[in-house]
């Protein structure tokens, strides 16, 4: 395998979404994870969060759109993910998630990506690193 078919150490993709309020609730209903933190104004008005917040698994999952529908795209298999919850999320403000292929094993086909969250100031909301099973080559 020549190396210009290997995948671009270095490479970072990147998409910003805005969690709401609807999509939050959805996301419980489907989690079974009811925490208050995520549903309850009140409750959440008197936690150290001051306000209701996303879950911090949905916005994790910013990265799984990444690697199945952007890069590597479509093929590629999720084969780990280890992910430390910074700060926040709220509701209605812009979250942006990047990774970045930081290493490739051409033989086995597996990238490790570091993977980021940021919020409207670039302060870190979500950080790890993941492993990428990536689709064989198209002939």
């Amino acid at each position: 395998m020549a190396s210009s078919h290997f995948p671009e150490i270095g490479k970072i993709v990147e998409y910003t979404r805005i969690f709401t309020a609807e999509e939050v609730s959805l996301f419980a209903l489907i989690s079974q994870d009811d925490n208050p933190i995520h549903l309850d104004e009140s409750y959440a008005e008197a936690s150290i969060f001051k306000q209701r917040v996303a879950h911090g698994m949905f916005t994790g999952s910013m990265f799984s759109r990444i690697f199945g529908s952007i890069y590597p795209g479509e093929g590629s298999i999720y084969l780990s993910q280890d992910l430390r919850f910074m700060k926040p999320v709220y509701f209605d403000q812009p979250v942006t998630a990047r990774v970045e292929l930081i290493a490739f094993d051409p033989e086995k086909r597996i990238g490790t990506f570091s993977t980021l969250c940021v919020g409207t100031d670039e302060k870190p909301v979500v950080k790890g690193e993941a492993r990428i099973l990536f689709p064989p080559e198209s002939k």
